[in-house]
C-alpha cells in the first residue's frame, strides 16, 4: 500500500478515536482513489494525519475546523477532473 493511504489511514483512525467518525467517513471514501495511491496525495495526507493527532490530543472547535477544511481540499483535489479512480 503506497506512503499516502498509509498516512490517510493513521489519518482516519485518529480522526475516529477522536469522536468525529462522520469526517473519518469521508476520508475513507478517498483513500482508494488514484490521488492516494500516487505521490500527489502524500502532502495532504499529511496534513491530515498531522490534524488527527491535534485532534486526538485536543478536540477543540478550531481542531476540528482544522480537520473539515482538510477533508473539503482532500475531496476537491482527489475529484478533480482527471483524477482516475482504482
Amino acid at each position: 500500500m503506497p506512503r499516502g493511504q498509509d498516512l490517510l489511514d493513521e489519518a482516519i483512525s485518529l480522526i475516529s478515536g477522536a469522536g468525529q467518525s462522520e469526517l473519518a467517513d469521508r476520508l475513507t471514501a478517498q483513500r482508494d482513489k488514484f490521488f492516494f495511491k500516487s505521490l500527489a496525495g502524500v502532502p495532504l495526507a499529511n496534513k491530515a494525519k498531522k490534524a488527527g493527532t491535534a485532534l486526538s490530543t485536543d478536540g477543540s472547535d478550531k481542531n476540528v475546523a482544522t480537520i473539515e477544511a482538510l477533508v473539503i481540499e482532500i475531496e476537491d483535489k482527489s475529484d478533480a477532473p482527471g483524477t482516475v479512480l482504482t
